[in-house]
Formats: structure tokens, C-alpha cells, sequence
């Protein structure tokens, strides 16, 4: 056993993972984009109050999931458990609530908690987000939805199913809390210890509780929809016409609550089917919804939001269960090899110009005899050689060698790029933004065209 171990709960990610990770960053932010949402990201380390606040002391991120941090007799840190409160911080402190609405973020970022570590559950794990301000209208739940609906399909996952329900407005809340607490606080004793607690905490946790003892209590429990307040009914009514009419299958569960005090209205998850997952209870990879209280109750405006998270962990896993390649193996399609020793300054001339064109390039730099060299690139799974130093490759040639097809020809150094464009594809470069040269060219084309044109 190696001496040092990485802390339980976290998980190195080694290069086919983290080029999975870049991969799906680059999708879901893509698609962000395409939604409106620009990218905000907020430090890794918070005041305990932004989420004490936010999430609520009385969830279970509050209660006893989150990593405490500090230095030098500084306390009060935490490391981030969550985006949203963070986000609506950051919102606040910047000034930004007071930006033409709606207000439109998209996060991408490691989150922390203490929790047990369990199947696709880690105490470090990457999440993906959007939030919404400022739009109150049952629109902007529908467009998140869409939002990730659209991305498991963009992505080829296909063994989910979206659960949906409302909990009703602040007002419509209170009432609800207060006629669920006297019912359960009736079975006090026949409950969970977690019920127990979450009676004292928030009672409309014990909904969603999976515990045998509770779903009989539960059964029997005042149903949210005779307690709901006419304006919730109908927030709802559209919310679900709006899936209906952009073809996005739902189901609503009465008992779905969600996990975080900030919750109004709708609430949303997306649950794996697949069997693998559900050894361990639902395991969602999406979830969110409403949160009208929440900038008021940290010290902002009575603005409206809306959002949801998916967890990054859970959509690759779920996505290999499937069957899906996710990226492309991080591996140097090209080496450069020579049967000279000690002329790295030309093996390096060499691969430049084809790590220019996009092609990716690694170099042997060893004194190894030529044929170890090229053995060694073929364990590397690179697909190309080129080869200098040798009898053939002089006075300004190269060879290029197929690996794969077990042939070759002798090229000059100018038509390299161009020959081993034969054999393996460039990778696209990205760059820096850049205005269009052309002041009428915005660098777009038309989205819908008319077919009698």
C-alpha cells in the first residue's frame, strides 16, 4: 500500500478522466452560451453565514455536511457545498441585481461536503449550474428544464425520467408546514430519528424520506395540493404546459420536496433508470427549481430565481454506463523519433510546426537505439512517426510512417505537415476572441431561412 493516500471521499482524476471532464465542460458551457448564460464562478472557500442563510441551518448541508476552514484564528469559512447561494451572494455583492432582468448565470465548479461516500456521491465533486433572476413567470422554470433536457440529449443519455411538483409560495408554505407538523408531530415517535430531527427542522423534508417506518405515516399525510394557494396552482398548471408542449415527458411525484430550505414552487430532478443506480436509492443527475425568498432573505431585493445543478460525476459515470465515449483518449497522435543522438534542438523543429497545424505531437528525446524509439511511440498508441537522422532522413528529409497501415515514404521538412495531414486529422486550436474583419460580417449566419427565398 503507497505510504500516502488521497482523504476518503475524493477521487484523483487521472488523464481519460479529466479529458472527460474537459469535454463536458466545454458542451455544457457551450450550451450555456446558446442560452444566455454567461459564466460566473465564485471562490472555492465562503462565509459559513452565505449558506447558513441560504440553504437553511436546518438542512442537512448546514446540519453536518459542511468542511469548516480557517487560518490564523480567521474562522467562519467553509468550503463551498453548493452554487446557488454562493451565486446570489456574489449576485449582491457586485451589484449585479441591478442589471436589466433577467439576470442569467451559468457555474461550473468543484463543491465540498462531509457527506457518506456512497455510489456517484463524493465529499469533492463538480457540479454544473444555471440561476435566474428576476424572472417570476412559469417560463423560466420550463427553460431550464428544456435547458437540461436538451443537454442529456445533446450528450446521448437517455436512461433518466424528469420528476416535477410545486410546494407552493412562502405563504402557501407556512400554512403547509403548520398542518404537516401537527399531523406527524402526532407519530413523533413512530418516525425515523431523521424525521425526528427534520419535524423541529423543516417538516416538508419528511416527504421524501425513504425510511420503511415513515412511508406508511407519509401516506396518510395532508396532500400539498389541497393546501396550495390558487396563484401556486396555476404557476404550476403552465409549467407543466410548457413541458407538454415542447415534448419533454414528466412525472409529478406529490411527495418530491427537495433537500434545500429555499425552495418555493417548483422543484425538479432528473433520476437515472438504470438498475446499476438505483441500488442506493435515487440518484439524480440534474435537479433544481425555484427559490422566489432567497435574495430577499440575504439582504437584497424581493427579486425572483430560479435554477438547477447537475451533478459532472454522475453524468460521466451514467454516460459510460451507456456505452457513450465521452472524449477522445488524451494520447499524442505523432512522435518524432531519430537514429541521431543528442539533437533535440531538431526533433523539437521538427514537431512545432505540426503542433501549429493542430496535430498532437510528443518526442522521443532519448539516446535510444531508433528501433526502441519507435517501439516506444507505438505503446504510447501514437498512429504516426516521423523520423529523422537516419540514412534516408538527411540534406533536409524526414520519413513519415504510418503505424497503423505499416508503410511510409521519404518527404522533405516542408511538405511534412501537409503528409501527415494523410494520415491523422488536426484538432481545432482555440483562440482568443477576435473582432470580424469585415465590418458587415458579424460572424453569423443566418438561423432560419425562408424556402421560397
Amino acid at each position: 500500500m503507497p505510504a500516502y493516500q488521497r482523504p476518503r471521499g475524493t477521487r484523483d482524476l487521472l488523464p481519460e478522466e479529466a479529458a472527460a471532464m474537459d469535454t463536458l465542460q466545454a458542451v455544457v458551457q457551450a450550451r450555456a452560451l446558446r442560452y444566455g448564460y454567461p459564466r460566473l464562478s465564485t471562490p472555492i472557500i465562503e462565509n459559513r453565514e452565505v449558506f447558513v442563510k441560504g440553504v437553511g441551518e436546518g438542512s442537512d448541508i448546514v446540519g453536518y455536511e459542511m468542511y469548516e476552514v480557517g487560518q490564523r484564528g480567521e474562522g467562519g469559512l467553509t468550503l463551498r457545498p453548493e452554487g446557488t447561494a454562493a451565486v446570489t451572494r456574489a449576485l449582491l455583492e457586485n451589484g449585479l441585481h441591478k442589471s436589466p432582468q433577467p439576470i442569467r448565470f451559468f457555474y461550473w465548479e468543484p463543491m465540498f461536503r462531509g457527506q457518506r461516500p456512497q455510489l456517484l456521491r463524493f465529499r469533492q465533486f463538480w457540479q454544473w449550474g444555471l440561476e435566474c433572476y428576476g424572472a417570476p413567470e412559469a417560463a423560466a422554470d420550463v427553460e431550464i428544464i428544456d435547458f437540461a433536457n436538451g443537454l442529456f440529449a445533446e450528450v446521448g443519455l437517455t436512461a433518466f425520467e424528469l420528476e416535477i411538483n410545486t410546494i407552493g409560495d412562502e405563504p402557501c408554505q407556512a400554512k403547509l408546514k403548520t398542518a404537516l407538523g401537527d399531523y406527524f408531530g402526532k407519530h413523533r415517535d413512530s418516525l425515523s430519528p431523521q424525521s425526528q430531527r427534520r419535524l423541529d427542522t423543516n417538516v416538508l423534508r419528511i416527504l421524501d424520506s425513504k425510511e420503511p417506518q415513515d412511508r406508511e405515516i407519509i401516506a396518510g399525510a395532508p396532500k400539498l395540493s389541497d393546501v396550495l394557494c390558487k396563484e401556486d396552482k396555476e404557476h404550476f398548471a403552465e409549467v407543466q404546459d410548457g413541458l407538454t408542449r415542447l415534448g419533454i415527458a414528466y412525472k409529478v411525484i406529490a411527495t418530491l420536496v427537495r433537500g434545500l430550505d429555499y425552495y418555493t414552487r417548483t422543484v425538479s430532478e432528473f433520476v437515472l433508470t438504470d438498475p446499476e443506480y438505483r441500488k442506493s436509492g435515487d440518484i439524480a443527475v440534474a435537479a433544481g427549481g425555484r427559490y422566489d425568498g432567497l435574495v430577499r432573505r440575504m439582504g437584497g431585493p424581493d427579486l425572483s430565481g430560479t435554477g438547477i445543478a447537475g451533478g459532472v460525476e454522475v453524468l460521466y459515470y451514467a454516460l459510460r454506463q451507456q456505452g457513450v465515449t465521452v472524449a477522445q483518449e488524451p494520447k499524442a497522435d505523432v512522435y518524432v523519433v531519430s537514429g541521431q543522438p543528442d539533437d533535440f534542438a531538431d526533433r523539437t523543429q521538427i514537431a512545432n510546426p505540426l503542433r501549429e497545424a493542430g496535430f498532437t505531437v510528443a518526442i522521443d528525446y532519448s539516446a535510444r537505439p531508433l528501433e526502441r524509439q519507435i517501439e516506444s511511440a507505438i505503446k504510447h498508441g501514437a498512429r504516426v512517426v516521423v523520423i529523422r537522422g537516419t540514412e534516408e532522413a538527411r540534406g533536409g528529409n524526414v520519413i513519415v510512417r504510418d503505424l497503423m497501415k505499416k508503410e511510409q515514404v521519404v518527404k522533405r521538412l516542408a511538405a511534412v505537415v501537409t503528409e501527415v495531414k494523410r494520415h491523422v486529422q488536426p484538432h481545432p486550436r482555440p483562440t482568443l476572441w477576435k473582432p470580424p474583419t469585415d465590418p458587415d460580417d458579424h460572424g453569423e449566419a443566418p438561423f432560419l431561412t425562408d424556402p421560397r427565398d
